[in-house]
């Protein structure tokens, strides 16, 4: 299959300017920059849990065991109205598709077929081979998004992998109807409940947004904290002045409790004088951090001039993107930044990032994989997973079953991979993996490694 060169089109824009201020949010604009008064403090938020408080503390397993045994029972009746279908399924194969937007995920069925190769190459001796039907592009617009769920269903599909940045409600309810599960980053709304149909290899990143009842704020930033030595630093915040930007600025504050100092919003409508105008904003501000989270156009812009300006870490959560410091203008505008990354990084040579190149030595692919193909990687694992634990009775009820009522742990079994997850709550909770880079001497360098927080089903 051939692999396009990533394009930073207006669907990448889409995808990176609103991924981690909750994407389904809509982009709408407002006013000028101005630094606001940070939110009172929720009364569930301590002040900053530190990250060796938040993984040795003795977790509330009572709560989150009674919300899944009820859930589990409010839902034991959905079970039973599903059709038993096998659509998609024989004894030797399980037939699946892959829907993406080819100029922001252009190599996502790689790491698909890379992580299928394992299997092939095993002789694993039950497992059955996975047949990718079609990869359908979806050149990043809605309604042929939906066309491409509906051309996979006609074709007998039992899953979808969906790298898109046009998947809305429209496409993962109508994937939801017709009882096919489909995996993928889980930045989409419909990745989270109501939909259980959706499996996030990180989970429901937006649950808290969406005031899903009972999901947990993704804390994963406290990571950064490694890095203090015990002190607890300070945050100023720049997000857009727009409802994602106003989601993103509730959650860290419910993060970081008054240890974000301040919050900068700038217009996403605004395509020049950035840094100046956050420059403005922070004269008067004292904080050890800068965290920007305003897309990469805007963060490619300013991010040079701020880290020359700034005194303390300028991060952002965006410009992780293997092969992006080829570019040697580029490369010198990142120089010295820090960006946060959900995804596994391979500069970390680990044991996750050392299985993805080898398998995908069995496909031909890149020695240096982007997050496209990472993201087809983790979400075949997940897939292949919740089918190996369902085994033999293979159908639409079976799985539903399995991974939304009995529940089962999802593990990458690897160091370094992400991070484990109860498939009972995956679509209400984020994984909470991250970890932190620096770009120095022109390439990215680990500084927090990517780690996990503990969960009460790892004691």
């Amino acid at each position: 299959m051939g692999r396009e060169k990533l394009g930073f089109t207006n669907s990448v824009k889409l995808l990176l300017g609103c991924m981690a201020l909750f994407m389904m949010l809509s982009c709408a604009s407002a006013d000028n920059p101005s630094l606001s008064a940070v939110p009172a403090q929720s009364e569930a938020t301590e002040t900053l849990p530190k990250i060796d408080q938040q993984t040795s503390e003795e977790p509330d397993t009572l709560g989150q065991e009674s919300s899944i045994e009820l859930e589990a029972e409010q839902e034991e009746n959905i079970v039973e109205e599903i059709i038993p279908s096998s659509r998609g399924v024989s004894d030797t194969t399980v037939r699946i598709g892959i829907i993406k937007t080819g100029d922001v995920f252009s190599d996502v069925e790689l790491g698909v077929e890379a992580r299928i190769s394992r299997v092939q190459n095993e002789d694993e001796m039950n497992a059955r081979e996975i047949e990718i039907v079609q990869v359908i592009d979806d050149g990043g617009d809605p309604q042929k998004a939906l066309e491409a769920a509906q051309s996979l269903a006609s074709q007998d599909v039992f899953a979808i992998v969906v790298a898109s940045v046009a998947a809305d409600k429209a496409v993962t309810d109508y994937l939801a109807e017709q009882n096919i599960p489909f995996f993928g980053w889980g930045f989409l709304e419909g990745f989270c409940y109501p939909n259980k149909w959706g499996f996030g290899f990180n989970g429901c990143l937006n649950g808290h947004a969406l005031n899903i009842s009972g999901a947990t704020v993704d804390d994963s930033s406290l990571r950064i904290t490694k890095i203090f030595y015990g002190r607890e630093p300070t945050i100023t915040l720049v997000t857009t002045s727009d409802i994602a930007g106003d989601a993103m600025e509730a959650a860290v504050n419910k993060v970081w409790g008054e240890n974000l100092v301040a919050v900068i919003k700038i217009p996403p409508t605004q395509d020049s004088g950035i840094a100046e105008s956050i420059i403005e904003g922070i004269n008067n501000v004292d904080s050890d951090i800068l965290w920007l989270s305003i897309g990469l156009g805007k963060t490619l812009q300013a991010k040079a001039q701020l880290i020359s300006s700034f005194p303390g870490m300028v991060v952002d959560d965006v410009t992780y993107l293997p092969g992006i410091l080829r570019e040697y203008e580029t490369s010198k505008e990142l120089e010295g930044g820090y960006v946060f990354t959900q995804f596994p990084p391979q500069e970390e040579y680990r044991e996750a990032s050392t299985l993805i190149a080898t398998d995908l030595e069995n496909v031909n692919g890149p020695l240096i994989y982007s997050q496209a193909i990472s993201l087809g990687y983790w979400s075949a694992d997940f897939l292949m997973y919740l089918l190996n634990q369902i085994g033999e009775e293979l159908n639409t009820r079976s799985f539903f079953n399995v991974a939304n009522i009995q529940g089962t742990i999802y593990s990458s079994n690897v160091s370094g991979g992400p991070c484990s997850m109860m498939t009972a709550l995956v679509h209400q909770d984020p994984s909470s993996g991250l970890a932190l880079l620096q770009v120095r001497g022109g390439v990215f360098r680990p500084v927090v490694d990517f780690n996990c927080p503990k969960r009460y089903w790892e004691e």
